[in-house]
């Protein structure tokens, strides 16, 4: 690591002169939702090289999209999906109108945010990459990564609370694609780091307990040099994170970052049992490496079994099917039908107690038709 970025020459037309240029590199903050990424994110972006997306999650909306990239449609979608224009100051009509794919139009829109801050590393943070997180890693060959874990009973706690003040967390699918995609991530970070690719992991318990020091060891990780800006929030641009969505981002919304507390229990014993066997099965396949929180394997608990995997397998592909079909339904629909529909869905909204689906064992309910657009803390 040197510290130093990396140039290259640009021709300056006005002035008739040859000056330097910063290389922009794409860097993408993966984890599961309730982690501790919007922590991360806006800590990261109080550097002056870094300008993040928080969720724009144009990466992904591939399928969403599909044939609406030649014709300008694909950023009205976009707006529409998840507000990832306006959140982050992007004007529609500054974006191209014809691109390849969501590839192409990725790198473009996110480096030019990047551009407005003079910054030279650009990216987003995402909980939404669970599902297939190598396939979309290997569309950026020249991407770094932060994986950001945290202790799994605190991350269905945290959602179990998060139940109460936003309506994406009452999903019945989300705890099963948290423990699951967790593990997808996990299995993803090892195949780069073997492809030799730069990754660098952190929790979030220790990035909450000595935010400075592992703050430096990412600006080292990214080659930028260290601001003590970026361990502090301080004066910190929380503008991209929806007004709604600071109701449970109760730290990231203070200006001090508080370590890990005791949180009163929220979750079913059979909730917890789950989450226990999973963690057994972690520990014995990955030793003491990984997930280093919690300290200890779960006493008690054995991994879970040939059967319950599988169970839990094909639910979560079965929650995944319903998410394509209703994106499916959303990207053939005509924009006004579809805003009609948004809007009757969040009407109705999901009904029961908030936290219910994370209180009880694995038993199927109702999903309301909608795109996802949950954040994480």
């Amino acid at each position: 690591m040197t510290g130093q970025i990396m140039t290259t020459p640009v021709l300056d037309l006005e002035n008739s002169v040859v000056t330097p240029a910063p290389v922009m590199r794409p860097l993408f903050v993966l984890s599961v939702w309730r982690s501790g990424s919007s922590l991360l994110y806006t800590l990261l972006n109080q550097h002056s090289k870094i300008a993040l997306l928080y969720e724009g999650d144009l990466p992904r909306l591939e399928f969403y999209l599909l044939g609406r990239m030649r014709n300008g449609a694909w950023r009205e979608r976009w707006e529409f999906w998840n507000q990832g224009p306006s959140r982050h100051g992007i004007a529609i009509e500054s974006m191209p109108a014809q691109v390849s794919d969501v590839w192409e139009a990725t790198r473009t829109v996110y480096q030019a945010v990047a551009r407005r801050k003079q910054a030279t590393i650009w990216g987003e943070k995402t909980p939404h990459w669970y599902d297939d997180p190598l396939g979309k890693a290997n569309k950026f060959p020249d991407a770094r990564f932060i994986f950001l874990w945290r202790d799994l009973n605190a991350v269905i706690g945290s959602m179990a609370r998060a139940a109460n003040t936003h309506r994406f967390f009452r999903k019945p699918s989300l705890a099963k694609k948290a423990i699951l995609g967790n593990e997808r991530l996990r299995e993803a970070c090892d195949a780069l780091k073997a492809q030799g690719r730069h990754v660098y992991e952190v929790n979030y318990e220790d990035l909450t307990s000595n935010t400075s020091e592992y703050m430096q060891q990412i600006c080292q990780f990214l080659e930028i040099p260290f601001e003590p800006g970026v361990a502090s929030l301080e004066g910190a641009d929380r503008s991209a994170i929806a007004g709604g969505e600071l109701e449970h981002h109760a730290m990231v919304q203070s200006d001090r970052i508080i370590s890990q507390r005791k949180q009163a229990e929220v979750l079913s014993p059979a909730m917890r049992a789950k989450i226990g066997r999973y963690i057994s099965r972690w520990k014995k396949r990955y030793g003491a490496r990984w997930p280093k929180y919690p300290l200890e394997s779960p006493k008690g608990f054995k991994p879970p079994g040939p059967v319950e995997l599988w169970r839990d397998r094909i639910t979560c592909r079965g929650f995944t099917y319903w998410d394509n079909a209703v994106t499916l339904s959303y990207a053939i629909a005509p924009i006004a039908l579809a805003r009609w529909w948004r809007t009757r869905n969040r009407q109705r909204g999901l009904e029961g107690d908030p936290s219910r689906w994370l209180n009880e064992p694995s038993r199927p309910a109702t999903v309301r038709k909608g795109p996802q657009r949950g954040r994480t803390v």
